[in-house]
């Protein structure tokens, strides 16, 4: 899979740009705030939905202009598809997959495949859990359909469920509440199973990936921590009783403390746990080995690797780190940005783009 056209109108900095791609590596250079972001976000947006830097459609829109107009056409194992996202000032945003419109977001979602690598990612480890339900939603929803709509029905009922907690007489609405749990459990299910599943999946890819960064000195394991322990059938019933048994517990701190909301990962070089006792380095050499994880996961799932995009993630890297991932490329369309070209970079077969105010020089 690969991107082999972008074409921007009014997007950041973009006035227009009509980018033709191969399945290759290509380096965004130039200073800072010229507009290398800006590329690699305008892939995000066709592949996600949603950008990686706001949750504000209108952020994206170049200043004074009505509109944004995100369009690229990509390279499948099944022949050729365009998406088209066009964002308003005044209006809600429109998807058009192959030319047709859609009203539903979720049916665009993966039709391009990415992955994203950001400074931020690097953190990942010790940020707090939010951050890791957040990676695994993003890969997920990629991947499954049904996983994205599963998210959303849980997040309205979860969203309907806390606002029936803060009214004053939340004692009084009981059996209110109780219909509400059951819509709530019944949404998780599916998601923390696909989670179990993921994560189960990508640990030993983890382990694999940690031992050739780290020269085999120590062993990565990822560990699904749900909110509810369960077996698939079981989840739905677990997390109702724990629903109800925690209801007066709700009721006074007026919030749900329970459900995927609050699952989080596991990262344990042996009986360390990485998320409070792991070194800057230790951290970042797991989320490195966790992003070539994701990788070669979505690899395995789809027959063909995603776009990877690489933001301005190499300054935050040592040679030996930037090396090792560079050498997983072969094979992949890479979209990277840099300030400034590393001998790591040089010594890539690459094509090299400099971006200055909004425009790009070959």
């Amino acid at each position: 899979m690969y991107i082999s056209k972008l074409q921007l109108r009014n997007f950041r900095n973009y006035e227009y740009l009509e980018l033709p791609l191969e399945n290759n590596i290509y380096i965004f250079t130039g200073e800072n705030a010229q507009g290398k972001t800006n590329l690699l976000e305008a892939a995000a947006l066709l592949s996600t939905g949603k950008s990686h830097r706001t949750a504000r459609d209108r952020d994206m829109i170049r200043i004074n202009e009505p509109f944004a107009r995100v369009k690229a056409v990509s390279m499948q194992a099944d022949g050729e598809h365009t998406v088209d996202v066009v964002l308003s000032r005044s209006e809600k945003k429109r998807v058009l997959l192959n030319g047709l419109p859609i009203s539903r977001i979720g049916d665009m979602i993966g039709q391009i495949k990415s992955v994203m690598f950001s400074p931020e990612d690097l953190d990942i480890i010790k940020s707090g859990p939010s951050q890791r339900r957040r990676f695994m939603d993003l890969d997920r929803c990629q991947m499954k359909k049904s996983y994205f709509y599963a998210l959303n029905t849980y997040n309205h009922v979860l969203e309907q469920r806390n606002h029936l907690l803060k009214l004053t007489a939340a004692k009084e609405v009981e059996d209110t509440l109780f219909i509400w749990d059951e819509k709530l459990a019944e949404a998780a299910q599916p998601i923390m199973a696909e989670r179990k599943r993921f994560v189960e999946r990508l640990s030993p890819l983890c382990e694999s990936f940690h031992s050739e960064l780290s020269g085999g000195k120590e062993t990565l394991k990822a560990i699904y921590e749900p909110s509810v322990e369960g077996e698939e059938g079981e989840l739905k019933e677990k997390l109702l009783n724990t629903l109800r048994v925690s209801l007066d517990r709700d009721i006074k701190n007026k919030v749900t403390g329970n459900g995927p909301h609050k699952d989080d990962i596991a990262f344990k070089l042996g009986d360390k746990d990485l998320r409070w006792f792991g070194s800057q380095g230790q951290q970042r050499t797991a989320a490195l080995a966790l992003k070539l994880a994701q990788l070669e996961l979505i690899k395995e799932e789809l027959g063909e690797y995603p776009v990877l995009l690489l933001d301005d993630v190499l300054s935050e890297l040592d040679v030996s780190r930037q090396e090792r991932l560079l050498g997983r490329l072969k094979g992949i369309q890479a979209l990277i940005t840099a300030a400034e070209l590393s001998e790591s970079l040089k010594k890539l077969p690459a094509r090299i783009i400099k971006v200055k105010e909004g425009k790009l020089y070959l």
